[in-house]
């Protein structure tokens, strides 16, 4: 992480007005359960402002560390999603956001990589902490290309995009051992955005989207493997929001459970805000419940400063 997005985590916690393009807090847009695809269940209007480069097609280009650009999946699929959020409220009525959303649709269904199983994107640089090497694909990647797939399959009818969304959630039926998407934690079931051979990292933001994207498959094409997973992860995720919950605040992951990784004040204003979305499409209280405990957490200044103190305290000791 760059000096300028660790520092720009910190102040979010003081001032969350502030955050940057990367630390951008995506709200809730539905109040019921939706019975038919359409806008998407967060905000993402600010991933239209990507702040980096384009390739000559306009899919936004990224870069870690000393890494050269690259596609990155998630950063094209936020990007999109940002695109659809604007097409929406003109009503789909815009061609030019029309086609510069279906050009990020596009360019999934032309650079998939296919697998034993399933088709995935990969995402091309190493994490060393959790053992993974590139390339590698994530859950809430594969997620997020679902949910982009399914809304061009709504603008086209295109039978294509959902044919290749149905291939993508095949790795959820896979544990990460064998080339797929699934860890356990105490024997719960986990979706991970860092699929890691070392042991289940559990980030809960990233378990959350892939679960939107199964959602979208299902409510376009009632597919039952979609709901089938979809339904898994919900009853996992009711299992295991009590281990994130630290009182006071809400953990990043689980990876060094029972230790606390406290998520950043962006991240823990995500999943308040993704569990207010599981609770318009279940109806299960526990979600609306750990929703409203963990914004009642952040709007005091207290817990903000405890968990900035541990968040800045864990990052000096994660690598020691």
């Amino acid at each position: 992480m760059s000096l300028y997005h660790y520092l720009n985590k910190v102040i979010v916690f003081i001032k969350p007005d502030n955050a940057s393009y990367w630390h951008t807090i995506t709200r809730c847009t539905i109040s019921n359960k939706p019975e038919s695809i359409g806008r998407y269940y967060l905000n993402f209007e600010s991933k239209l402002a990507y702040p980096e480069k384009f390739d000559d097609d306009g899919i936004p280009l990224w870069k870690t560390n000393n890494e050269p650009y690259f596609h990155h999946p998630i950063v094209i699929c936020q990007y999109a999603l940002g695109i659809f959020e604007h097409l929406y409220q003109k009503n789909y009525s815009d061609d030019e956001l029309h086609r510069k959303f279906l050009r990020q649709a596009d360019w999934l269904k032309n650079n998939f990589h296919e697998i034993r199983c399933g088709k995935v994107w990969y995402i091309y640089y190493d994490i060393p902490l959790y053992g993974i090497n590139k390339p590698w694909y994530s859950a809430l990647a594969q997620g997020e290309a679902v949910s982009v797939l399914t809304r061009a399959f709504l603008l086209t009818k295109n039978e294509s995009y959902i044919n290749l969304a149905e291939d993508a959630i095949k790795p959820f039926f896979i544990d990460v051992k064998e080339g797929g998407l699934v860890n356990y934690f105490n024997s719960i079931p986990i979706y991970e955005e860092y699929p890691s051979m070392i042991r289940t990292v559990g980030v809960l933001n990233g378990f959350m989207f892939s679960l939107f994207g199964l959602y979208d498959l299902y409510l376009i094409s009632k597919s039952e493997n979609a709901d089938d997973l979809f339904r898994r992860g919900i009853d996992s995720i009711k299992k295991l929001l009590p281990y994130y919950d630290t009182g006071y605040w809400a953990r990043y992951f689980l990876y060094d459970y029972p230790k606390r990784y406290i998520a950043s004040y962006t991240y823990i204003s995500i999943m308040y805000e993704q569990l207010k979305v599981l609770y318009h499409i279940t109806g299960e209280k526990i979600f609306s419940d750990y929703s409203d405990k963990w914004k009642s957490y952040t709007e005091k200044k207290i817990n903000r400063l405890r968990a900035l103190s541990e968040k800045i305290f864990y990052a000096n000791t994660i690598n020691k």
